[in-house]
Parts: C-alpha cells; sequence; structure tokens
C-alpha cells in the first residue's frame, strides 16, 4: 500500500487531497497543529487506513515526532509528501503586525523547509517518491497587500527547482502546485481589494485532484486555473515595468 503524508490536513486542501487519496486506497496521514479535528477525521469509514496526529512544522521535534508515528505504520515507506501547512495574513506590509509577518515566514518558509529536510531519508529509502509543495499563484509576481505570504511562496518555489534537481539521483521527484485563490478559511482572509479583481472560485476538490495529477504526471510544476495560466504566459514574455503593471491590473492595486 502506497503511504502520503500530508501537513495542514485538518480542514482546507490537506483534508481534500486526503480524502482522495483515501478513496484511492492509499495510506493517508494527517497531521495538522489542530491534532483534534484530524482524529476526529479518522472515525469516518473514509479513513480506515489512516493516521492522525499532532505537527507543528515550526518544531523540528515535532515534525520528527510526526514523521516516525507515520512511517511507523507504513513500514517505512513515504511515496509522497505533501507540504501543505501554511498561513496567510493580508494588508499592507507597513502596519502589519510582527506576530502576523512572523507567522508567514516561521510556517510558510520554515516549517515546509523542515519537514522536507527531516522526510529526506524516508523518501530516499522509498522508491519513485514525490515531494509536493503547495506554491500559490502569487510566486508569479510579488503581490501587493500580500507581500510577505506571496514572497514566502517564491521561497516555495525556488526550494522545489533546487531540490528537484538535487533529489533527482536519489529517484525523489519534487513539484509544485500554484493555484489562484481557493475557497477555504485562508482563501478567505485575502484583502478585499483582491478579490474585487481576483475572485474565489475554485474548490478544494479541484486542487485535490490536479495534486493526484501532479504527483502521476512528474511535472515540474502545475499551475491551477485559466486565468492563471495566462498570466504566467504573459508576465513571462513582458518586460519588468509592464509586469508590475500588469500585475496592479490583475490585483486592483
Amino acid at each position: 500500500m502506497k503511504a502520503i503524508f500530508i501537513t495542514g490536513a485538518g480542514q482546507g486542501i490537506g483534508l481534500a487531497i486526503a480524502r482522495l487519496f483515501a478513496e484511492k486506497g492509499w495510506l493517508v496521514g494527517l497531521f495538522d497543529i489542530n491534532e483534534t479535528l484530524c482524529n476526529n477525521h479518522l472515525q469516518t469509514p473514509l479513513f480506515h487506513n489512516a493516521v492522525a496526529g499532532f505537527c507543528d512544522v515550526t518544531d523540528p521535534d515535532s515534525v520528527n515526532a510526526a514523521l516516525t508515528a507515520f512511517t511507523d505504520a507504513s513500514g517505512g515507506q513515504l511515496h509522497v509528501l505533501v507540504n501543505n501547512a501554511g498561513v496567510l495574513s493580508a494588508g499592507d506590509f507597513s502596519t502589519m503586525s510582527a506576530a502576523d509577518v512572523n507567522a508567514m515566514i516561521a510556517v510558510n518558509i520554515g516549517g515546509l523547509t523542515t519537514v522536507s529536510h527531516q522526510a529526506f531519508p524516508y523518501l530516499r529509502d522509498t522508491d519513485d517518491a514525490v515531494v509536493l509543495n503547495l506554491c500559490s499563484a502569487s510566486s508569479i509576481h510579488g503581490i501587493p497587500w500580500l507581500a510577505v505570504y506571496s514572497a514566502s511562496k517564491f521561497y516555495v518555489d525556488g526550494l522545489t527547482q533546487a531540490l528537484a534537481i538535487e533529489w533527482q539521483d536519489h529517484d525523489v521527484h519534487v513539484t509544485c502546485l500554484k493555484p489562484p485563490p481557493i475557497n477555504t478559511a485562508m482563501g478567505h482572509q485575502l484583502d478585499s481589494r483582491h478579490t474585487e479583481k481576483m475572485p474565489i472560485t475554485m474548490q478544494v476538490e479541484q486542487v485535490a485532484d490536479e495534486a493526484f495529477a501532479a504527483i502521476i504526471e512528474r511535472t515540474p510544476h502545475r499551475i491551477l486555473g485559466r486565468n492563471t495560466k495566462a498570466w504566467y504566459v504573459v508576465n513571462g514574455l513582458l518586460p519588468a515595468s509592464l509586469r508590475s503593471r500588469l500585475t496592479r491590473y490583475i490585483t486592483g492595486a
């Protein structure tokens, strides 16, 4: 049985991915800072082959304990790691609290890095393993009123590209998803100035389907949504000054 470990799996995108893979007969690991939520999911018939528990991705000891618990159940196998845990705070950078800024850096950058680093031995020892990082359309260009979150996703994109090369010799494929705003609690934390031009229409089930496709197809990255794909292509063709103007138009800045 193939095994998938998912951070931030208590709700939203992480839970949708967990449900899809459980339906496909995988051993699913649901790990989240909200341990109660994950354990409650185990009470449903869908997750009869699942492991759930606490994982604070900013705490290396917590990450180690979560990975140990999961790989004990999987016989040491880790076919897919999904780095989904993340936080978002929107608004003017100059007035954002230090706590909000530091949380995005700690979770979106530090947490993803820690989980990937500690998971590598299990991935290396599993045939044809995959790391799927949840990136964002905000890694195409820096987004106003989303500066730190957007920057953290540029980091995710860069780490994905680098590890895809480094870990290729270990038979570990590394890829990422770049979705537009999603209908989740996090998606609805966007600034109202964003959603005027970027309405939230994509559902978590669509993201889960794309996650499965990315894992199966082994693409370098997967951009979600027709408008996001068009923006990505056009942005790559324009000079810097016009890229900035395009982003201002798209985001309503």
